[in-house]
């Protein structure tokens, strides 16, 4: 009986460690070598394109259209305005920025400064001055180029149309604009600096 009872029990424990060790190899088996790599799947479509992002100005620096002013000088053959601004300094200008002037009256057309109109015998003017112990200005001109009195129609535009307005516009150097920084800015039209730059007409 009792050797019966023995044959049970190592016919048991032989069962036992043999599922155990069937077990292992199994999992051994999962985790055997790893194969060739396959062959890359094809690129799956491109994404739809964001939204494009707010245009850029390059600390751009522009004032609104101004209606002249004759503030600083104003006589018969030559009247100016001036407009103050403290951006205008040394730093500015020693980092190479630059400042373009410009002026519109009839039909809205702009014009860059200086602008001459042989027609009516004057020459609209610009230039910047800067302080070395602050801020500067900006000042626009209009002059006769004969010596005659200004008229009222030379100064302000004939027919429907506005007054004469002015603005300006700061480029800042050491920001070089990507494809731009060879350009001869005082010799594009306002429209072009418009485009250039992603100011606003």
């Amino acid at each position: 009986m009792k050797i019966v009872n023995f044959i049970k029990t190592g016919a048991f424990l032989f069962i036992f460690f043999a599922l155990i060790s069937c077990s292992e190899d199994g999992e051994q088996g999962l985790q055997g070598e790893q194969g060739i790599q396959g062959e890359q799947g094809p690129q799956g479509e491109q994404g739809e394109q964001g939204a494009q992002g707010e245009p850029g100005t390059v600390n751009v620096l522009y004032s609104e259209w101004m209606d002249q002013d004759w503030n600083f000088i104003d006589s018969t053959t030559f009247k100016s305005m001036i407009v103050y601004n403290d951006d205008i300094n040394d730093d500015f200008l020693d980092k190479g920025g630059i400042i373009l002037g410009f002026f519109r009256f009839q039909d809205n057309v702009p014009y860059q400064l200086p602008y001459q109109d042989f027609l009516r015998n004057n020459i609209r003017g610009f230039s910047s001055v800067h302080f070395s112990d602050g801020g500067g200005n900006v000042r626009f001109s209009i002059q006769s180029t004969d010596g005659t009195t200004l008229t009222d129609d030379e100064v302000n535009g004939t027919g429907a149309s506005i007054n004469a307005q002015y603005k300006y516009v700061m480029i800042p150097g050491g920001s070089p604009i990507t494809g731009k920084s060879a350009i001869q800015w005082e010799q594009l039209s306002y429209k072009e600096v418009c485009e250039a730059l992603n100011i606003p007409e």
